[in-house]
């Protein structure tokens, strides 16, 4: 568990790195991350498998604290890393609704794990990366993106 959040946090941060080395402005860089994990999805050998995460959430009671806090941490680095990136957004583009940006930043986690439990469901393996081009034009709708 520890290995694969490990991996996960670093997947993270080399894609927001590589946003902001493609662009400046930080609504493109979210733009841009939400992008890269679409293509990332479209490549997953079988996205009905979902996230390792979310099975062991899934199945809280088998597991100590110890794997708890893993995943505690590991949603607290996504919630501060896009929260972060989502305020200097909104410094540059005010949202044209009011909005929470940490619950903004949330949805991310919220949307990718409820997609991987439809895809689960439906056995539709695309439903992951659908779902994450819903979320990133929703941001674009949100901040008024062009």
């Amino acid at each position: 568990m520890e290995r694969y959040a490990t991996a996960d946090i670093e997947r993270l941060e080399r894609t927001i790195e590589r946003a902001e080395r493609l662009h400046r402005d930080p609504l493109q860089q979210v733009r841009i991350v939400l992008g890269l994990y679409e293509e990332m999805a479209e490549a997953l050998p079988d996205a009905t498998q979902g996230c390792l995460l979310a099975s062991y959430l899934y199945e809280a009671q088998l597991f100590d604290d110890g794997i708890h806090e893993v995943i505690r941490a590991n949603v607290a680095h996504w919630r501060a890393r896009l929260g972060e990136k989502l305020r200097a957004a909104a410094k540059r583009h005010p949202p044209r609704l009011a909005a929470d940006l940490d619950d903004l930043a949330d949805m991310a986690t919220v949307i990718v794990e409820g997609a991987y439990v439809m895809a689960k469901a439906t056995k539709e393996p695309t439903v992951v990366a659908r779902q994450l081009r819903n979320l990133r034009n929703y941001i674009e709708l949100l901040f008024g993106a062009d």
